[in-house]
């Protein structure tokens, strides 16, 4: 594992506009995905629609559900375990399950019966993040993957 992480980082340093980009990304893809949350919220309040306890209720559980969990287990991040400097300063521990994955998707998932683009659009977006999480070396793969499967979980709860 550590063979991966060293090699991948070591080639995305050596196209220092990739770098810049996975970093760009893994700042600004979180605001896109906490923009449109609370829109869909007022819009779906405004609106009266019957979704709107659901869309409240799932990424709040999930959130919770996953920070809890998180402080409990305390896994260590890749460039804590390994000899690798990650893209991005982060803070040590609670990598399992990456909270942002988990978010972006469960959030994408609510967006979908309230519009299919939007929930198209805030899917590719959640994709994205997951991605990024790993290039940068802050997440396992493990971390992205079980928070994918725990959003969809909650969603169809």
């Amino acid at each position: 594992m550590e063979k991966f992480y060293s090699k991948m980082l070591l080639t995305i340093r050596q196209y220092p506009r990739i770098e810049k980009l996975i970093i760009q990304l893994c700042h600004i893809l979180p605001y896109v995905t906490f923009c449109i949350y609370p829109c869909v919220l007022i819009y779906l309040f405004i609106t009266k629609n019957d979704l709107y306890y659901s869309t409240l209720w799932k990424p709040c559980f999930a959130f919770i559900f996953v920070s809890l969990f998180r402080k409990i287990v305390n896994r260590k991040r890749p460039y804590e375990k390994m000899n690798i400097v990650p893209l991005l300063e982060h803070k040590q521990g609670e990598s399992f399950p990456s909270r942002h994955t988990l978010s972006a998707f469960i959030i994408a998932l609510v967006c979908f019966p309230v519009h299919i683009v939007l929930g198209i659009f805030a899917f590719i977006i959640a994709i994205m993040i997951s991605a990024t999480r790993i290039l940068a070396g802050v997440h396992y793969m493990s971390d992205v993957v079980v928070a994918i499967i725990i959003a969809f979980v909650i969603y169809f709860i």
